[in-house]
């Protein structure tokens, strides 16, 4: 799922950033290679139980929660510009519990990466915001995802999370 979300945030930083339409093909071809990869390493879908499932869809819930409360303080406020950094933020901030929870010690970088890239994204011009934080969150989640997949390589008891 991490490089299916680095796909969207990378499409958004297109999409946002006034970028050539044609460009999405790039972030979707390194998604499917990742999962390539990471189906190829097998033990990276498979489930960890009830609780993981029970974790990842509480904090994923609050997660939306935050998103959808943040969009619309932001549109009421006329700032939607502001939109993607703290979009990176709450998503960020979800994979802290995740990391414990799980746990994935991993997460902690993704998340700690991505409300820095979010935290940058609001002192940016509105105009590189988009481009900026969605292109570092993507980076982010490939990054972590890469990183399941090598450690799926090496250890059957690796976390599973690509």
């Amino acid at each position: 799922m991490l490089s299916v979300f680095a796909a969207l945030w990378a499409w958004a930083a297109i999409r946002f950033s006034g970028g050539a339409a044609g460009l999405v093909v790039v972030p979707v071809a390194i998604s499917l290679a990742l999962a390539v990869l990471g189906w190829r390493g097998s033990g990276l879908f498979e489930s960890r139980g009830a609780h993981v499932g029970k974790v990842v869809g509480l904090w994923s819930a609050i997660e939306v929660a935050a998103l959808v409360a943040a969009a619309n303080v932001l549109e009421h406020v006329h700032r939607a510009d502001l939109m993607m950094p703290v979009g990176a933020v709450i998503v960020g901030l979800h994979f802290f519990p995740l990391a414990r929870g799980i746990p994935v010690r991993a997460y902690h970088a993704t998340g700690a990466g991505l409300v820095v890239a979010g935290i940058v994204g609001l002192l940016l011009p509105a105009g590189e915001r988009p481009l900026v934080v969605g292109l570092s969150a993507a980076i982010i989640l490939w990054g972590t995802a890469l990183l399941f997949v090598l450690w799926s390589r090496k250890a059957p008891e690796a976390p599973s999370a690509a």
